[in-house]
């Protein structure tokens, strides 16, 4: 049975600032010593006064104590217990004797007054009170009357730490009204409570299990999932409703139950929220953008050079008498092509010239004295993109001017890029928001060079862009497919060829792909620990932080989340460190940004150092390449360990050596495009450690998951408009090197 007590809290014993579960001290009325009270609490502040509801229990170490379950703020109202808790410290510049002046010059009505505004206050002068001090005091009331109603109601239907802070930064006063009125606005407006947390608090503040506001916020999750995780750009009425009744885990066993998710579908269409033709369903900006990258590639296709293909040819041939050596005649048409195209696409695997291309592209444009404009998806593939041409390079979102409070590109139709031609290199990487994005900024004198590897996986965001444009013949492109000899003997992008095709190398092992098997995840750490510590510093003479770990997965015995706490401990043994969210931060550890913050100028996928650490308030400070970053609190949330990541979370980076972990617990991400891309981050050598037959399911399975997109259908469409017949004749490529030979 329940009971009730009130009490001023006289110390903290204990808190946990993760869930706010809290081992507190109470003086109660009644009882001759201070009482033991647990429970989850916002953050309180001795002399604070409490009613709290719970059960009494004796615990066998600890004896008695007053388990709460809840809990409101009391406010003595007057007297000597007033004054000590406008004296005990919650007031910056309020003391004893100045708590004892307001109580004795305002009495009973003081608790009223403060709550009503202070006016009276204000204008009552009291000695050593007046001014400033009063005009702060009235604000440190205000807000923690506020905060505190509000932190407990949180608190109350079990939202705890982070989040409810969050909640409270974000909507302060308004929190228990909105929150009560809808929940599942959170999903939208508060980043990191997404549909399944916002479904939680719903239902723990009451919400019905088929109210349209929950099976709105349920569809709309879906297709948000389907386009932020699957990387789709929509999805079929059917699919959608069938995944939205999954995550609302409804039971769709009748007539009733479907009619009114779709009604809730429809109320969505009817206010723009999503749209709809012929049966699929888009965000509609999304939309948007796949429309308009298919306009801009219909307005460049028969847009043709006035430059002679034959003189561009012959100072090639003078080019490679001057640097004294020969290209591949495929190679060469497509050096010309890519210069002389408004949009042009080069694709290859590891070895087949890209970058041969690049810098024959780079010799032209000079010697024309034609402006180039490097960019790549991430800063590392930018910086590489930067070493192997000597030229500067940067990141789309800093090519492209991201304003940090609009979230939005300055670079656009109405201020374009000044350049002649912008090459993009990791394009397999870019999605459709950041694609669409890129060509608004490229203006009508300005060409545009796309270079990616079809093969390796598609976009962590919607779309398969690159995939797209190749599946449409009519874009002038070249598929680079024979592989030069590499320097030194280097093995890997010959056997990362033969598994993109389906079959396991033999020999497995050679000069610089190593491959050992593992029994258990014990054994795994063992290998792991012999190669970073022994095998590779005397093979490459090289320091674990020019080696990355690539894995499939986060969870599990071999994912990332494990194998991180394991590096952490064999690698970073600096004592300057604190627990936050579950992890230990250490000055020295390698960390990685897990979203786009547009505010600190980090994006997801940026990797860098820890290089401070202040224990007592739980911050650091990253250095990102230079960028100094600082992070506290929840802001912690955007960052994970990165001694290990996945393979996703490595594309566009290249490392000196990989050491990629393949376990039967990562079974269904076990895919040969997955393997192809972890191994083709190495550019020395590449160890891959795999238990029973993970490595040879993952060149096995070469199901892709499907992604449905639109951008096919909305170039042929708009080229079928333009008179531009879409057929399967030779594309535009195999025309220009006919032409060459002839």
């Amino acid at each position: 049975m329940l009971e009730s007590i009130e009490g001023t809290l006289k110390n903290i014993t204990f808190r946990n600032p993760e869930n706010g579960f809290s081992v507190l001290r109470f003086t109660v009325e009644g009882e001759v010593k201070p009482v033991t009270v647990t429970g989850n609490f916002p953050d309180l502040s001795v002399g604070e006064s409490f009613r709290m509801e719970g059960e009494w229990k004796t615990h066998p170490k600890y004896g008695k104590q007053f388990a709460c379950i809840k809990s409101e703020p009391f406010f003595p109202e007057s007297g000597a217990g007033l004054v000590a808790y406008l004296g005990g410290g919650l007031f910056k510049g309020i003391g004893e004797a100045t708590a004892k002046r307001l109580v004795d010059t305002f009495g009973n009505d003081l608790v009223h007054i403060l709550d009503g505004g202070g006016d009276e206050i204000a204008k009552k002068k009291i000695k050593g009170f007046s001014g400033k001090k009063v005009a702060q005091f009235l604000e440190d009331w205000k807000k923690l009357r506020e905060s505190r109603e509000t932190m407990l109601f949180l608190y109350g239907h079990g939202i705890f730490g982070s989040v409810a802070l969050r909640l409270w930064r974000q909507y302060g006063q308004n929190t228990i009204e909105i929150i009560s009125q809808n929940p599942y606005i959170l999903c939208e407006e508060v980043w990191g409570i997404g549909f399944v947390k916002a479904d939680e608090i719903a239902r723990k503040v009451g919400f019905p299990e088929w109210d349209e506001s929950r099976l709105e916020a349920g569809i709309c999750y879906s297709i948000f999932k389907a386009s932020s995780s699957e990387g789709h750009t929509y999805l079929p009425r059917e699919n959608l409703l069938l995944n939205a009744a999954k995550e609302l885990r409804l039971t769709m066993d009748s007539q009733e139950a479907f009619e009114d998710l779709s009604f809730a579908l429809d109320s969505l269409l009817k206010s723009q929220k999503l749209e709809e033709d012929n049966g699929k369903i888009a965000i509609p900006n999304l939309a948007r953008a796949e429309n308009f990258i298919a306009e801009f590639i219909s307005s460049r296709i028969q847009n043709k050079s006035k430059d002679d293909p034959k003189e561009l040819e012959a100072f090639l041939s003078a080019f490679e008498k001057e640097q004294g050596f020969t290209y591949d005649p495929v190679q060469k048409a497509g050096i010309i092509q890519a210069y002389q195209s408004r949009i042009f696409i080069i694709t290859g695997g590891p070895g087949t010239g890209k970058t041969t291309l690049l810098k024959g592209i780079l010799a032209l444009a000079e010697a024309n004295e034609v402006d180039v404009t490097l960019a790549a998806p991430t800063g590392r593939a930018a910086k590489r993109m930067q070493e192997v041409t000597g030229h500067d390079a940067r990141t789309l979102h800093r090519l492209l001017e991201i304003n940090p409070e609009s979230r939005r590109f300055m670079r656009d139709e109405n201020f374009p890029l000044e350049t002649g031609i912008v090459i993009v290199d990791e394009f397999s990487m870019v999605d459709s928001w950041l694609c669409a994005g890129l060509m608004k900024a490229i203006s009508e004198r300005t060409h545009l060079v796309l270079i990616g590897d079809k093969d390796q996986l598609p976009s962590i965001g919607p779309g398969n862009v690159l995939r797209d444009l190749l599946s449409i013949a009519e874009i002038p492109s070249i598929r680079l497919e024979r592989i030069f000899r590499q320097a030194g003997g280097n093995d890997i992008a010959e056997k990362a060829t033969q598994i993109n095709q389906g079959f396991k190398p033999s020999p497995l092992s050679g000069n610089n792909f190593h491959f050992t098997p593992f029994d258990s995840p014990e054994e795994a750490q063992t290998i792991l620990s012999e190669l970073i510590l022994k095998t590779i510093p005397q093979t490459m003479k090289a320091s674990p932080k020019d080696l990355q770990i690539l894995v499939p997965m986060h969870k599990g015995p071999l994912g990332t989340i494990e194998l991180n706490s394991f590096l952490q401990k064999l690698l970073n043994h600096s004592r300057k460190e604190f627990i936050s969210q579950g992890i230990h931060w250490k000055s020295g550890d390698r960390v990685m940004q897990l979203r786009n913050n547009y505010e600190k100028n980090v994006f997801n996928g940026d990797i860098g150092k820890i290089i401070a650490v202040e224990k007592e308030d739980k911050k650091i400070t990253v250095d990102f390449d230079g960028h100094l970053v600082g992070y506290e609190g929840d802001e912690l949330l955007e960052l994970s360990l990165a001694y290990a990541c996945t393979i996703h979370k490595s594309q566009g980076s290249e490392y000196s050596a990989v050491i990629l972990v393949l376990d039967s617990s990562h079974y269904r991400m076990l895919q040969r495009n997955l393997l192809y891309t972890g191994i083709t981050r190495a550019k020395g050598h590449v160890w891959i450690l795999s238990r029973g037959g993970a490595f040879d399911e993952a060149v096995r399975n070469n199901r892709m998951q499907q992604r449905f997109t639109r951008l096919p259908e909305f170039i042929t469409n708009k080229l079928k408009s333009e008179g531009i017949s879409v057929s399967k004749n030779p594309s535009p490529f195999e025309k220009f090197l006919k032409f060459l030979n002839e």
